[in-house]
């Protein structure tokens, strides 16, 4: 642990904190727009700035990049501090005049519109990186960067194409601040070729990367669950079999193991698709037993198990 003063209180932080998170955890409000908890600090929007004093040095730093030491004398609020975060504000909303969260901002920082001399844009995209880093980080597919320099900079797929790397998850919708990544999710479509008509079933589109995915339908209520590639994804890196996915959460009853009924023949191991059947230390014996975790719903070892052992129970 470590002792920092922020705002004139004394704080112990764990080592390996950031002064941001040094900061909300004890309570103390920094603004961020770039910033996530499932994402490593990428420092890009500036809103996190504050006043750091190192023994006799004082400098401007985000809070989300830096971390804390012993003695570090902070400040979230200086008037050095303030005055930078009105300036980051302000060259946003000269970008983004019409994004309600920069709009916002703008009216906490008395800002009624940017500098006429920087210009005004009207974009959406506010370049904090949020969709890049989770595409990359979380997902693990990288199926969007950001592309050109300067004024120009944007985030985009490769050669503005489809994405083949997109498997339409909707992180990067689920991340982006302004709610300029659009996902839709049809319930019917219909292919149209010179053969004819020909029905696509439901399928999610990403309009901002061109992609567009089947969704994997529920084998009992019918509803789509998730894009197909998606939770192929999912059963690769987790080692599921697809047939996991064949019902929905809703729709899943999960089997129970009797131990006093279970005699140990294997049966439920050996028929179970997923694995999640598998044999468990019951005092000097060994018994089935269930991980629901793993288990897909099929009720195949409830079909099988000839001792009535496996029932079903429970929904997760």
């Amino acid at each position: 642990m470590v002792m920092i003063r922020i705002n004139g209180r004394k704080i112990r932080a764990a080592e390996g904190q950031t002064v941001l998170e040094a900061a909300r955890a004890a309570g103390i409000k920094i603004p961020t727009l770039c910033h996530s908890d499932a994402l490593a600090p990428y420092g890009a929007c500036r809103l996190c700035i504050v006043e750091i004093k190192r023994e006799k040095y004082v400098s401007i730093e985000s809070s989300c990049t830096c971390p804390v030491a012993e003695g570090l004398e902070i400040k979230t609020d200086s008037p050095r501090v303030l005055a930078g975060r009105k300036v980051a504000v302000a060259l946003l909303l000269s970008r983004c005049p019409n994004v309600k969260v920069i709009q916002q901002l703008a009216k906490e920082y008395g800002l009624a519109e940017a500098p006429v001399e920087w210009g005004q844009d009207n974009e959406y995209c506010i370049l904090c990186g949020l969709c890049v880093r989770a595409c990359d980080e979380v997902v693990g597919v990288g199926a969007i960067q950001f592309a050109g320099s300067g004024i120009d900079k944007i985030v985009d797929t490769p050669f503005h194409q489809s994405s083949e790397k997109c498997i339409a998850c909707g992180s990067c919708v689920f991340v982006c601040p302004t709610g300029i990544i659009k996902k839709n999710d049809l319930e019917q479509t219909i292919s149209c070729t010179p053969e004819g008509f020909r029905d696509t079933g439901p399928v999610r589109e990403i309009t901002n990367w061109q992609v567009e995915h089947s969704l994997k339908v529920c084998e009992k209520c019918g509803n789509p669950i998730a894009p197909l590639p998606m939770l192929e994804k999912i059963a690769e890196d987790h080692c599921y079999q697809m047939n996991f996915f064949n019902l929905c959460p809703s729709c899943r009853t999960y089997p129970e193991i009797d131990t006093d009924l279970c005699t140990a023949c294997n049966s439920c191991i050996v028929v179970c698709p997923v694995g999640a059947a598998q044999f468990v230390e019951d005092g000097e014996d060994q018994k089935s037993h269930i991980f629901k975790q793993n288990c897909c719903g099929c009720h195949s070892c409830t079909d099988v198990c000839g001792w009535g052992a496996v029932k079903i129970t429970s929904v997760r």
